[in-house]
């Protein structure tokens, strides 16, 4: 009986992937707007070029447990999201390496990203903040290789929608300006600050997007299965 129950959750997960990319894109919009505006009302200073978007997990009063309560929720929907969407992909195509590279780009992106939701980003105890930062450096390199991964496997193996593809290359390419930022400032000390941040806040737009883009794709794809 137990068993039974585990394989009718795990398919449960696989086959509504849709719907948990949208709650998660939803909660992390929601989130990051209330967060935004309730950090802005009690520092008038705050702004996405001199601000992170981590900086919101540690703001004032309520800001910051709204915003990490949200990505804590986006993060863990991100988890069915990708089995959906991968296990729709590896229906499509045989190319057995190619999704294997996904798959494993996408499980240090996911785990990376619970791990950011979970630590926060506080600047004045070092051991949480170098932490937070390499969950984050690590979340960028493997979230920057998997959405250019998704992005060529739509272009070129399987017939989506043109905004599927361009949001895969596109927030794929944010991240990857970011991690190229924090490693030419670990390197050469570069500064990163206001280049960084500020694209950090439209990859947060990119991955909102392409989270629920993809999660309306993945609905449709199982309503056509179910008339056909």
């Amino acid at each position: 009986m137990r068993y039974l129950r585990k394989n009718l959750i795990k398919k449960f997960i696989r086959e509504k992937g849709g719907y948990f990319g949208i709650i998660g894109a939803t909660s992390m919009a929601i989130s990051a707007l209330f967060s935004f505006f309730l950090y802005l009302s009690m520092n008038p200073d705050l702004n996405i070029i001199s601000y992170a978007v981590s900086d919101l997990g540690t703001g004032p009063g309520l800001s910051g447990l709204i915003f990490s309560t949200g990505l804590i929720i986006a993060s863990f929907c991100q988890i069915p999201l990708y089995l959906s969407f991968i296990k729709y992909l590896s229906k499509k195509m045989g190319n057995v390496f190619l999704i294997r590279l996904v798959v494993l780009s996408s499980l240090f992106s996911i785990i990376s990203h619970n791990f950011l939701s979970l630590v926060p980003f506080d600047r004045t105890i070092l051991l949480l903040y170098y932490t937070h930062g390499l969950a984050a450096a690590t979340h960028y390199v493997a979230g920057s290789v998997s959405l250019i991964l998704y992005g060529f496997i739509e272009l070129s193996r399987v017939k989506v929608s043109k905004i599927l593809v361009f949001l895969s290359f596109i927030t794929g390419a944010l991240y990857t300006t970011l991690w190229i930022g924090y490693l030419l400032d670990f390197l050469v000390g570069i500064s990163e600050v206001y280049i960084n941040h500020s694209i950090q806040w439209v990859a947060l737009a990119g991955v909102i997007l392409w989270s629920l883009f993809h999660g309306i794709f993945l609905i449709n794809v199982k309503k056509r299965e179910l008339v056909n």
